[in-house]
């Protein structure tokens, strides 16, 4: 299972600084930013345009978007220009799911809701967490969405990744392995931290 260390800053400096020790580890190959207006939750981070990801172009990027449906089309722009690989909306916010190939999932919200787009995806991202804030505690009853969608890859033959987000700890990472999950989405600070101890 991957494991992409994911960036929660309004500080520039610190996003650079995250990125650099996550190039240095040599343990990851794909990074995920999150990005959030202040609208769609009560946090604003830096935008896509603020991302030098010249340093870092052997890594692979996520830009997850937690913004409101009217601030979304200048975000994507703004991460397509700045080269993200991979574009991440969240699905309570966007009208035309059907034009991206990464969706995300609240923690509140079935998984029904995703089943008509899932042909189209690459990566279905499940919150184990409230979007917006680092920091929270996982939320075991995702275990059964990433099952529900994990079946419905099998069965359909579907291609998507499935990607966890969210307050996970190493102990949890057999347990969403075994239940499906590709990815895992983990803090920058503790995903680094775990490296260092190793």
């Amino acid at each position: 299972m991957e494991i992409i260390p994911a960036v929660l800053t309004d500080d520039p400096r610190q996003a650079r600084e995250w990125l650099e020790g996550i190039k240095k580890s040599g343990k990851f190959s794909r990074v995920q930013i999150d990005f959030i207006d202040g609208k769609y939750a009560d946090n604003k981070t830096i935008e896509p345009e603020e991302v030098d990801m010249t340093p870092y172009l052997e890594l692979g990027f996520d830009a997850h978007l937690m913004v409101v449906e009217k601030n979304l089309e200048k975000y994507v722009r703004q991460a397509k220009k700045v080269g993200f690989d991979r574009i991440i909306a969240q699905m309570e916010s966007i009208g035309h799911p059907g034009e991206l190939a990464g969706l995300a999932l609240d923690v509140h919200t079935g998984t029904d809701i995703l089943e008509p787009y899932l042909p189209g995806l690459e990566v279905v991202v499940v919150m184990a967490v409230e979007s917006g804030f680092g920091g929270q505690e996982f939320d075991p009853k995702v275990i059964k969405k990433i099952r529900v969608l994990s079946g419905l890859r099998r069965e359909k033959n579907y291609r998507y990744r499935i990607c966890v987000d969210g307050g996970v700890e190493q102990d949890r990472l057999a347990e969403l392995e075994a239940a499906g999950a590709d990815e895992v989405a983990v803090g920058a600070a503790r995903v680094l931290s775990w490296t260092d101890a190793e």
